[in-house]
């Protein structure tokens, strides 16, 4: 597989505003802090953790909806921040972005024919006519009918709303898509079908996905390589069998013994990783590894002190912890 998209050393900081008396502009907001991946064609890279861990900012800013403190972003060994006019206008269009709410996301205002022919009216494909039938062929695409092209967004579920999220960003035909947290909105009944539509258009259009999410257990039926963060950094990556079947970070051996399994026996048989305290600041995040104030197996001072590389623990799985082993976690 060819190499499509590649991150290298991101940062993204955000000020924050202080007082009268002190610098208005001192102190920042470290949401993404040094994170470097690629992702190769057709494969999906599951970007998981917990709430402000910095995944949906770094989504934004592979698709420039942010501009990156530092670092660079490639898209087809493009620099994307570098990008003008119509080479930035060919990016729109090979790079969609599935948004996390159905219902912020789609303009009340507008049916559901206006809001997927949108993309194509903005790039200028199609007359109003073919546009017409394009939509049709999307909304079906997508398992919706498209009779139904004329109707507003309240008119229909959270679950639909997605699916006219989805045929949005399939409306260009688009190389990548970037899903944001595209299912942690809806009911865990109409989860699984957003997933296996999603996994169904993947094989149907030869797409590429960063699929965002906080839900490990989501992530598992889709992803082909899996991505954790912590506090605006990467803490383990790799093939999402080996990271589930024997995750090496401690960090991400809690967050799989939290997710809970079907069969009752088996749960009461797990043992739970109960991490102590709260999740630090990235105003002031730690020194040395940043998840030193929470780790059960953290040694002193050299996890206070020096800053753990993302290095090999196994063949195709790295770890940023300097004494990383390998836990299995049983999922059922």
């Amino acid at each position: 597989m060819s190499e499509l998209l590649r991150v290298n050393n991101l940062k993204k900081y955000f000020p924050v505003e202080q007082g009268l008396l002190t610098s208005r502009l001192s102190r920042k907001v470290k949401a993404v802090d040094d994170v470097s991946f690629t992702v190769n064609q057709g494969e999906t890279l599951g970007l998981v953790g917990e709430s402000g861990c910095g995944k949906s900012t770094t989504g934004r800013c592979l698709i420039k909806l942010l501009v990156p403190t530092s670092g660079t972003v490639e898209f087809e060994d493009r620099d994307v921040a570098k990008l003008r006019g119509r080479d930035l206008k060919a990016f729109r269009r090979d790079v969609q972005f599935i948004f996390q709410d159905p219902y912020a996301s789609l303009n009340p205002r507008m049916t559901i024919g206006e809001i997927v022919s949108e993309p194509l009216v903005v790039h200028g494909i199609g007359t109003k006519t073919e546009r017409r039938s394009q939509v049709q062929d999307l909304l079906k695409t997508v398992g919706l009918n498209p009779e139904h092209l004329n109707r507003y967004p309240h008119e229909f579920s959270g679950g639909q709303r997605q699916r006219i999220g989805i045929a949005r960003s399939l409306a260009l035909r688009p190389k990548l898509i970037i899903c944001d947290e595209p299912v942690s909105a809806l009911d865990v009944s109409i989860q699984a079908q957003i997933v296996n539509l999603l996994s169904d258009l993947q094989d149907e259009f030869g797409l590429t996905y960063v699929f965002i999410a906080h839900d490990l257990s989501v992530v598992r039926h889709i992803s082909d390589r899996v991505a954790v963060m912590y506090l605006g950094k990467i803490v383990e990556l790799g093939d999402w069998k080996n990271l589930y079947d024997a995750p090496h970070h401690p960090y991400t051996q809690s967050l799989l013994s939290a997710v809970p399994v079907p069969d009752p026996e088996k749960q009461k048989s797990r043992s739970r990783i109960i991490l102590q305290g709260d999740v630090p600041s990235p105003i002031d995040p730690p020194t040395g590894c940043r998840f030193h104030t929470r780790c059960p197996i953290a040694q002193f001072p050299i996890c206070s002190e020096q800053e753990p590389e993302l290095r090999e623990v196994a063949p195709g799985q790295r770890a940023a912890c300097h004494f990383a082993k390998p836990m299995p976690i049983a999922l059922g």
